[in-house]
């Protein structure tokens, strides 16, 4: 196989008609990389698949634990040994303390974090096997501190970044690497009912897909950015909270956030 620029061969993606991970995935078909592309049927994902003859549409549901490890077997057996498996699966519901969505809460939490662990056990037990393997999991800096109307959001990647921690916390030493991606706000359909007035540092889905592809090879525990928000949300994180709510609260009537 001729040299694609990254270390892997084969990359399996879960949320893949998603417009970071879709774009991510059109960037390594386009180095030659074959990847399995994993989400609901629709016309997205065909639309994918279609897009590069190294894209190969796996249609499955990450809710379904089943169905995601037969799904992961089916591309080891039809591409090869699973190298990256990328789990972008995500969706967001605004949060409003007059009118709890508690439906929208649910399906959150679901697909968040669910569909990250159930993506895991589908390919972890392999990787183990053979000692070889990476796991990127998308996060979200907004997981690191509470913030206004993202009580869904939030809560389920603030569970993601656990599972991250503890899982790297395990894997040292089996020879599986993980990284966690942590962007802040990317103009994409998910995220599109937030106010628009309140995306801090919005970022284009093609400018967020080469952040990460530039860094991911490297297989560093974390891919963070904009820095501006990484830092303002980590500080916010590990500062007592006597002080750290005021600092929000004067940040968003400061910036319109």
């Amino acid at each position: 196989m001729a040299d694609t620029g990254y270390p892997w061969k084969v990359v399996w993606i879960t949320g893949a008609s998603g417009a970071i991970c879709g774009e991510i995935a059109r960037r390594l078909a386009a180095k030659g990389v074959k990847v399995a592309a994993t989400a609901r049927p629709s016309e997205r994902l065909d639309a994918l698949a279609a897009s590069s003859p190294n894209i190969a549409a796996f249609p499955a549901d990450v809710l379904k634990p089943d169905e995601l490890k037969t799904c992961a077997a089916k591309v080891e057996a039809e591409l090869g040994q699973i190298d990256l498996a990328l789990f972008g699966a995500g969706m967001y519901v605004p949060f409003d303390i007059r009118n709890i969505d508690l439906d929208g809460f649910r399906k959150t939490m679901a697909l968040n974090v669910d569909g990250v662990i159930n993506g895991v056990a589908a390919v972890l037990p392999n990787m183990l096997e053979r000692r070889a393997g990476h796991l990127a999991i998308m996060g979200s800096l907004f997981g690191y501190a509470g913030w206004p109307g993202n009580g869904s959001y939030g809560a389920s990647k603030a569970a993601v970044i656990n599972i991250a921690e503890s899982l790297k916390l395990e894997l040292r030493g089996t020879g599986v690497d993980l990284t966690l991606i942590s962007p802040g706000f990317v103009d994409t359909p998910l995220n599109a009912a937030y106010d628009p007035k309140k995306k801090l540092f919005v970022m284009k889905k093609e400018r967020c897909a080469r952040k990460i592809l530039a860094k991911l090879p490297k297989r560093p525990y974390e891919i963070a950015f904009p820095i501006q928000v990484e830092g303002f949300l980590k500080t916010v994180r590990d500062m007592p909270r006597f002080a750290s709510f005021p600092v929000v609260r004067w940040f968003i009537k400061a910036t319109g956030a």
